[in-house]
């Protein structure tokens, strides 16, 4: 399933992207859209290019025929994430902690020029989901893709807060 979101922010460019190589972003984030942060698991700053993983749970209710292949405790996962400064994107990909044959998930963020002038950015964030379980695969992407619409909604509304 292909994903695609568009989000504005009323911060400059080069502070949207930075948020996301900084841990502090994602350390004590409250649970958003029945995803927890675990942990900042790796960051690595080299000037140009950050790689930053972080460990995420999803701590929401799943159905019956799901819980039936999946073991709920089990979805936590490592997202990994390339921010290449000077190009203004991010590439990232998912890596799960259990069930690596069921899920894959890899894309890009884009920091674009907001509408509003040069305090404002346009985050696009677009990738492929694909949940290889029999017969639920299809519903279940649906249902991640709007909990992730809803919960970059959340993360990027939350950028400037690191500027406080």
């Amino acid at each position: 399933m292909r994903i695609t979101i568009h989000q504005a922010v009323a911060v400059p460019r080069a502070q949207a992207i930075a948020a996301y190589g900084t841990p502090a972003f994602y350390e004590g984030r409250p649970i958003r859209d029945d995803i927890a942060v675990l942990e900042v698991v790796h960051h690595d700053d080299a000037g140009t290019r950050i790689l930053i993983e972080v460990r995420f749970a999803f701590t929401g209710s799943v159905s019956p025929a799901v819980r039936a292949v999946i073991d709920p405790a089990k979805m936590s996962w490592v997202t990994r994430t390339e921010i290449h400064l000077e190009e203004a994107r991010s590439d990232w990909v998912v890596l799960p902690d259990h069930y690596p044959d069921r899920l894959r998930a890899s894309g890009t963020y884009r920091f674009g020029a907001g509408d509003d002038g040069p305090g404002t950015t346009l985050v696009t964030v677009e990738g492929d989901l694909k949940v290889q379980v029999p017969i639920v695969g299809r519903s279940v992407e649906r249902v991640i893709v709007s909990d992730l619409r809803a919960y970059i909604a959340d993360e990027v509304s939350s950028i400037p807060d690191l500027a406080r």
